[in-house]
């Protein structure tokens, strides 16, 4: 219950900044791990263009 919770905490707030997409959500975890670790490598919750189960992509700046 808590995993859940946090995890619709995040989705929210990224749904509400617009900053992260998040998809193929079906290990919890893995997202959550993916997504610090994206926000980290990335330089900050902007710069981050997706996160997934799999991995993350950050924002290419031209």
């Amino acid at each position: 219950m808590k995993n859940s919770m946090i995890l619709a905490g995040v989705l929210l707030a990224a749904s509400l900044t617009g900053c992260i997409a998040v998809t193929g959500v079906h290990d919890e975890d893995a997202v959550r791990a993916n997504t610090d670790l994206a926000i980290r490598v990335c330089g900050g919750e902007s710069n981050v263009k997706k996160v997934t189960e799999d991995g993350y992509r950050c924002k290419t700046n031209p």
